[in-house]
Parts: C-alpha cells; structure tokens; sequence
C-alpha cells in the first residue's frame, strides 16, 4: 500500500511538472537530478551531465534534446526534501491564510521560492526574512522585525491578497511581487518580459502545484 502510495505521488508530480514545463505549449521532456542532500531539480532540458532523463515528451522527437542552447533560460523546479521547517511554519502560515483568504499551499510556494524557509535570509537587492520583504513593504505593512517569522508570514500574505484583489491572478499578483507593482501596471497588466520574473512565475507556480497535493 505504501508503496503504491509513492507511485500514485509520482505520477501526480511528474503530470504537474509536465504542465508547468509545456508553458505556452512547448512540448518538453523532463530531467531530473538529485543532489547531495537529497533535494530533486527538474528542468525541461539536460542542464548538465548530473540531470538525467525521467519522462520524454512523445511529440519531442529532435535530435538535440540535450543542446544547451536549446533555451538559455530553463524552467528547474526544486522539490525540497527537508519538511521540517515547513512543518515549523506551517501554523503562522494556516493563520495568515485563513486572516487573508488565501491557499496555505500559495504561501509556503512563495516562501520556498523567496527564501527556502530561512527566517534570516536576506537578498542582494535588500529583501528580508522569510517572504523577501523590501523594507518599503515591510513598512508599508507594518512590520517592525523583518525577521521575526510570525510578522513577515502576515505582512507578505496580506501583500499577496492586496496584490491578488487587484491584478486578479496568481500569475499577475506574482510578477508584482517579484518585480514591482509599478512595473505590471506598466506593462497594461500583463506579465512583463523580465527572464527573471518570468523564471520567478513558473518556480512558484510549480511549488504551489506540488504542495496542492503533498502538504
């Protein structure tokens, strides 16, 4: 039964990473690589010799399904292995959710993207804690301790749900989260055309996905 279990999760997993990877229906084989804490990446191409084919997309039949240069910029979905600080913020998270009417799996996406569950983690760009809040964010919501687990949680979810309220959709809420709100009303709403922001998009999203059905 266990065993059973696990491949029923797999399946899940890989059916959603196939989605997330054939964004704007680009057929897509999937890779994989284990690290050396055990953490598994998946991306779309062979990044390097360490990522080994798991899934091949039927309607990919090119030759060079292992050229780099196929796309410079590659969707690589980092499934933690590590439950223990998700388990530790989970409550503060259930809170906040319930506060703002938001998918608990949404914000532990985010946080896993932001900052990997570490409450000190701190940006080269000057984003603090566990949601990466700039410090004109963390003030705008009201947060005195951009490092204390419980106040970053509800400043970053209550960014979300404003951000949700106005741009409609996760996509869109995110790209303001990770670009700026100026910049997608730029943009007439759209996502706008960062690399980055748009890498930022599908890592979360693929995170949300997966702990839709693994939380």
């Amino acid at each position: 039964m266990k065993q059973l279990k696990y491949i029923q999760k797999w399946k899940i997993l890989l059916s959603l990473l196939v989605s997330l990877l054939l964004t704007n229906n680009v057929c897509a084989d999937v890779y994989r690589m284990i690290d050396k804490e055990g953490n598994q990446h998946f991306a779309e191409r062979k990044v390097d010799s360490t990522y080994h084919l798991i899934l091949k997309s039927d309607s990919n039949t090119s030759s060079n399904s292992f050229n780099t240069q196929k796309r410079k910029n590659v969707t690589v979905v980092r499934v933690p292995r590590n439950k223990t600080l998700q388990k530790k913020y989970h409550p503060l998270i259930l809170q906040a959710a319930n506060l703002y009417h938001l998918e608990p799996s949404f914000i532990h996406a985010v946080i896993t993207a932001e900052s990997s569950y570490q409450y000190n983690a701190v940006s080269s760009a000057g984003a603090q804690g566990l949601m990466q809040l700039m410090p004109e964010t963390a003030l705008r919501f009201g947060v005195n301790d951009p490092f204390d687990p419980k106040q970053s949680i509800h400043a970053g979810t209550e960014y979300l749900y404003t951000l949700l309220q106005e741009f409609k959709s996760k996509e869109l809420a995110l790209a303001a989260y990770n670009a700026g709100e100026g910049t997608v009303r730029r943009y007439n709403k759209t996502i706008p055309p960062y690399p980055e922001t748009e890498h930022y998009i599908n890592k979360v999203m693929g995170f949300y996905w997966y702990y839709r059905n693994s939380l």
